[in-house]
């Protein structure tokens, strides 16, 4: 009986919210799109410059040189930076366009890196993009886009009450406020695996297919 109200819960969430999903989505597509034909845009010296900097990380790499905890750890606070900055931008109207543009960012970077990647390492750098950052990006981009839903429709309804000047209405945003910070944190759990396979399984993979 539980199982059943959760997937309705789940299945009315995402049809209530299934334009915000799409919209944040269609901003990532767009800004993995735009990355990569950034890539095409460099000039000689540019592209010669990523490659001698992508060469010089790779050969760090063979050398087992790279300390993985301090690895970690950097990206742990990265990773929780931004579900910081996603859970207070929930609490701000301007909060709403940031989140496209935050998304937005993160696939121009994804696609950034791939097209460098690949126009640098040619095939190899092909498998490195699905084997090293693909599987990384299918568990962080779910929950940021999910995250971002969840952030806009908390704006949404503080801006609603704003406009309607209602301590009813107010009453009800300050009782989401709690199950808001639960989905917070139930994805940091999500995030953190993502840290954890980025900073082992992937490296790892990378020094694999780079010896």
């Amino acid at each position: 009986m539980a199982d059943k109200n959760f997937g309705y819960i789940i299945k009315n969430h995402l049809k209530s919210n299934k334009h915000t999903y799409i919209g944040l989505f269609l901003f990532y597509i767009i800004g993995v799109i735009l990355g990569a034909f950034a890539v095409n845009d460099l000039d000689f010296q540019q592209k010669d410059d990523m490659t001698k900097y992508l060469n010089g990380f790779l050969k760090i790499l063979n050398s087992d040189e790279i300390n993985r905890i301090s690895l970690f750890k950097i990206s742990l606070s990265d990773n929780f930076k931004l579900l910081v900055l996603f859970w207070g931008l929930g609490f701000t109207v301007i909060g709403i366009p940031v989140y496209y543009l935050i998304i937005g960012m993160r696939g121009f970077t994804t696609g950034f890196s791939s097209g460098v990647i690949m126009g640098v390492l040619g095939t190899k750098g092909i498998f490195i993009s699905a084997f090293c950052f693909l599987p990384k990006e299918i568990i962080v981009i779910p929950c940021l886009i999910a995250l971002g839903v969840n952030g806009i429709k908390l704006s949404r309804g503080i801006l609603k009450s704003w406009l309607k000047k209602s301590i009813k209405d107010e009453n009800g945003v300050m009782q989401k406020i709690g199950p808001y910070s639960f989905v917070t944190v139930f994805f940091s759990i999500f995030l953190f695996l993502a840290t954890i396979f980025e900073t082992y399984i992937s490296s790892g993979t990378l020094f694999f297919l780079n010896s």
